[in-house]
């Protein structure tokens, strides 16, 4: 294995635990947003979903079937800088 491979693994890696953080703090807000529902905190839900919605864009292309199950009412927008 040369240096090159070696790096293309742990960059690989990398992308691998960054993706998996994503996933879990998208788990986080989802459980965040059903405790504020469930208390009607309305404007807490709602920043919850768009903090969710704002995480699911960023997991991008790596969304995965767990990300599927932490939906959310608010339509997807754009939330990049222009």
């Amino acid at each position: 294995m040369g240096v090159t491979s070696a790096a293309r693994i742990t960059t690989d890696q990398g992308a691998e635990d960054g993706l998996d953080e994503l996933v879990a703090l998208a788990r986080m807000i989802a459980y965040a947003r059903h405790v504020a529902q469930d208390v009607n905190l309305q404007f807490a839900t709602h920043c919850l979903d768009l903090a969710l919605e704002a995480v699911k864009q960023e997991v991008g292309e790596g969304l995965t079937s767990e990300m599927a199950e932490l939906s959310s009412p608010v339509p997807q927008m754009s939330v990049r800088s222009h």
